[in-house]
Parts: C-alpha cells; structure tokens; sequence
C-alpha cells in the first residue's frame, strides 16, 4: 500500500511590532515527505542554509531546504528499540559540527557537518532526564546541555570520548529549557526555567548566576518557557506557554529586560521552537502544519525607521544644498545684469 504524502507548510509570519502586533501570513514553500513526520527544534545551518529540525518520536534529525525538500540526515536505528527520540539540535558552523541530543538514552553526540558522520558520543547520566536545550559556545566548541528535569547546565568537550567540564546549579531544581551562550568580555549563557518562564544569565566560566529581572511593573516575563533565541547582544525571541511569542529586549547587561512584543498565537497554532538566522533574523516553528514563521523585533524596526530618517536628512540637505546654490547663482546673475545695465547707461550719456 502506497504510503500517503504529508504536505507540511512552511510560512512566513511578519510581524509589525509594537505592544501588540498585526500579523500577516505568507507561505514560502512545502515540504514534501514520503511519510508522516513530527518535527521540532528549529537550528539553522549557514553554510549550507538550510534549516535543521529534529524528530519528536523517532531518534532521527531533518534538513529542510529552501525549495521545501525535507531530507533525513540522521537516524540511530540502533535506539529506536528504546522508544528514543531526538530532544535538541544544535549547529557548530566554526567546527563544522551537528550537536544532537537524545531522550531517553541521556546521550548528546556530535556529527561531522558535512558527511553526517559521527565524531563522538557522551553519556551524560547526570541529567537524570531527557536534555532540555543545548547551545554551543563557537570559539572554542564547548556545549552547553540543559536537564528538563533538574536545575543544571551541564559544559562538556565533545572530542574523542568526550568529558564533562563543569556542572552548574541553580538555586532551585525546576527543570530548564532553552539556552544560548554569548561570546562576550566575560562569555556567559542565557537559559530558561520551563515551567515558570524565568530566564537566568550564567557566567560560563565562573558559573556566577543571576536572574533576569523585568523592567517596570511586569511580574513575569512568561507564564512558562518553551525555547529562546539570541536576535543580537541585545535582544531575544521567547517561545512561552505555546501560545505566545515574546521579543525582550536588555539594559546591555542583561540584568533587567523590556517585553517588547506579546504575540498571541492564534487558532490551534502552537509555537514549539525558535531560532535566529544568522543573528539577523528570528523565525518560530509552529506546530500547525509546521509553519515556519518570520519575527521582527522592535530593534529591526528602529533601525529601518533609523535609516528612512537618515535617507530623509540626506535629501533634505542636498535639497537645502541645491537651492541656497540656486540662491547663490541667481543672486550673482542679478549683480551681473545690474552691472551690464548701469555700463550700457554710462555709455549712452557719453555719447552725448
């Protein structure tokens, strides 16, 4: 019997920020799968471009390419007698590795970028439950591997068997979530409490922990966390409670931040992943035909606002440019006609 095709949509959703936000919708492409898949996770691969998503009920990782073609890359046939599943995904383009980790097995293995091969595999028994997250720090490929079910990041070396760095706690034990690591004077990563939406800033190589505190009269920043994203330095997209996005913004510390944006999802869609292109631009994975949508930030919006404005003075001052010179030229041409016409009269009474 023929297996039947699952047309999966990917499509944009742009949105025009401010408290609220007005939405449009576009769909980009479809992907076409010869079987029924259910994806998740979003990491985007710049150097080949495509997305990178992974599978919630089997142990296998996809491609997706912007023709809409889905490609598995990855599939540990050897796990599935486990019930595993792929729980994260994570891209290395400086050292040209897939970071993915799976479920059950508390296992986090690293594939060469390009062949798909497997470098190295680490049991990581410490999480005592399936990865939350995983984010990589790029100068020196160090992973960060969140617990969804214990409150601990988990650094670890994923050459030759692989080893455990260091192990960072915080205050509580509520299971985490989302994380991203920052290249900064002081490297630290961002990573989200699940169930109570707190994000907490963590010094990567002291393992200091600070939370992220709200500015003005906001409580929470979310209700619970699904997954963030780092936009830029100063700004990330926040997958809350399924049914919201949030674009927050720093204080350049991240010791207290602004909601920006409060996205309602709305109908049955559900916003299971985010992900930021290259730094530039921010996309969440709906959970609803797969949707791919695109997310603007407050700060696109300055800094095209930043642009028509400077376009603007730069008219204008050639526009004030041009016309003190016509002024300019249109004076002397005055002086020279008074000139011709006071010399032809000295002339005339000459003559007589």
């Amino acid at each position: 019997m023929k297996r039947p095709i699952l047309l999966v949509s990917f499509s944009v959703l742009l949105f025009l920020l401010g408290p609220t936000s007005a939405s449009f919708v576009h769909t980009i492409f479809t992907i076409n799968s010869s079987s029924p898949v259910q994806l998740s996770s979003l990491a985007w691969d710049p150097i080949c471009k495509h997305f990178v998503v992974r599978s919630i009920d089997s142990p296998k990782v996809y491609t997706v390419s912007d023709s809409g073609t889905a490609n598995c890359i990855i599939s540990e046939t050897s796990l599935n007698i486990i019930g595993e599943f792929v729980a994260s995904v994570a891209v290395d383009h400086v050292h040209h590795l897939l970071i993915v980790a799976f479920s059950n097995s508390y296992i986090v293995s690293a594939y060469d970028l390009k062949s798909y091969r497997k470098v190295c595999s680490m049991l990581l028994p410490q999480l005592n439950g399936a990865p939350g997250g995983v984010a990589v720090d790029m100068e020196n490929g160090e992973v960060f591997v969140t617990s969804s079910r214990r409150g601990i990041v988990l650094k670890v070396r994923l050459d030759g068997d692989g080893s455990l760095i260091l192990e960072y706690k915080l205050n509580d034990n509520q299971g985490l979530g989302g994380i991203v690591h920052v290249n900064d004077e002081s490297p630290y990563i961002l990573v989200m409490q699940s169930t109570t939406g707190k994000i907490f800033k963590v010094g990567s190589k002291d393992g200091v922990m600070k939370e992220v505190l709200p500015r003005g009269k906001s409580n929470v920043l979310a209700p619970i966390g699904n997954a963030i994203a780092l936009h830029n330095d100063l700004s990330l997209t926040v997958s809350a409670n399924r049914k919201l996005l949030l674009s927050l913004e720093s204080d350049g510390t991240w010791t207290r931040v602004s909601v920006n944006v409060n996205i309602t999802v709305e109908n049955s869609d559900q916003s299971i992943a985010v992900k930021t292109q290259e730094g530039k631009k921010a996309y969440a994975l709906s959970n609803q035909w797969w949707k791919v949508w695109l997310v603007r930030h407050m700060y696109d919006l300055r800094m095209a606002l930043f642009c028509v404005k400077a376009v603007a003075e730069i008219f204008f001052m050639l526009s004030v440019t041009y016309r003190d010179m016509r002024q300019i030229h249109e004076s002397k041409k005055k002086k020279e006609m008074r000139k011709i016409r006071r010399q032809a009269k000295l002339m005339r009474h000459a003559k007589f």
